[in-house]
């Protein structure tokens, strides 16, 4: 592995996974793939801890939700404060290079339990830096993948108040209206979390040639997710597709499809591990400890150290410092 390697994973649903599956951050009683032992052993450096709210618990219970996952994180920052730092500021970001602790910046995935745009203050506090506006689903404010509605002018109001506060854009989910609305109206760098080039797997929460292209062009980048589904269509159907499981090769594709496309700028890490069961994930990745081997593979397949840096860690570190 690279000396001083700084990971950067843009998506964990540490605090998903933690609340639905009776698991503990240390010592986990059911399979799962962050644990603090595991992130440390992989010298990952910072994470996009997610507040991500199931279908089954909107809407009745959607801000119950929520907040019940920043109250498990804040209990994570207390618990382990001499590995863990919240990541609020420039100068928390900073401290990382100097500080052995891991940071974790929030990202809520789909906006819903901030009600209208006025509550954004209230989840600022509790330290959401980024926000993807909807998950698969439709809410009040834009529309996922499984819908084609645009952005309601709530979306709008809550990406101005986003700008003003310098909140990051998450454009991963949003179906094709709403990711080029959110885009027109967004004055930071924005990111796709945790999205592969659709033009490789042609699934709909990938990205388009174009989609990539725009992320880019405005500085941002795009985090490479390990899901399965999302690296290669497999094991659907004996007829079509390659039925092998996913292997470290198919992440370096995209990578390289990205790269080719974008620049070596604009592409890192956003694994969506515990998004899903170990299963679903690429054969070589059974924890978060295992994002090194990518590295590793990157390495081999003639990528320059800079370049792997760069993936790893570095264009994510980029975006935060600007936006924050």
């Amino acid at each position: 592995m690279l000396d001083n390697l700084f990971i950067v994973d843009a998506h964990e649903d540490i605090a998903y996974h933690l609340s639905y599956f009776n698991r503990d951050f240390i010592n986990p009683s059911v399979p799962c793939m962050i644990t603090l032992p595991w992130l440390k052993e992989g010298n990952i450096r910072l994470v996009f801890n997610t507040i991500f709210v199931p279908t089954e618990f909107k809407p009745q219970k959607t801000v119950e939700t929520a907040l019940h996952q920043l109250s498990i994180y804040d209990r994570i920052y207390e618990e382990h404060n001499t590995d863990i730092l919240q990541v609020k500021n420039y100068n928390d970001l900073s401290r990382l290079k100097q500080d052995s602790r891991i940071g974790f910046i929030t990202l809520m995935e789909g906006a819903d339990p901030i009600r209208e745009p006025r509550e954004l203050d209230d989840f600022y506090e509790r330290g959401v830096r980024v926000i993807g506006l909807a998950w698969n689903d439709q809410n009040q404010y834009a529309s996922g993948n499984n819908t084609d509605s645009g952005l309601t002018e709530n979306g709008k109001e809550l990406i101005k108040r986003m700008n003003d506060l310098r909140i990051t854009l998450d454009l991963s989910h949003l179906n094709e209206r709403c990711f080029w609305e959110a885009l027109e109206n967004c004055t930071t760098i924005p990111i796709a979390s945790h999205s592969n080039a659709r033009s490789l797997t042609d699934h709909p929460r990938n990205l388009k040639d174009d989609q990539l292209s725009a992320i880019s062009e405005r500085g941002g980048v795009i985090g490479l997710v390990l899901y399965n589904q999302f690296l290669k269509t497999w094991g659907q159907n004996p007829t079509s597709g390659d039925q092998s499981q996913p292997t470290l090769e198919d992440i370096f594709a995209h990578a390289d499809y990205i790269i080719n496309l974008c620049g070596e700028d604009h592409v890192g890490i956003g694994s969506d591990l515990d998004g899903a069961g170990v299963e679903d994930f690429p054969k070589e990745i059974r924890t978060v400890a295992d994002l090194s081997k990518i590295a590793e593979f990157f390495l081999k397949k003639g990528y320059s150290e800079e370049r792997v840096r760069k993936i790893m860690g570095g264009n994510f570190l980029r975006v935060l410092k600007e936006n924050l």
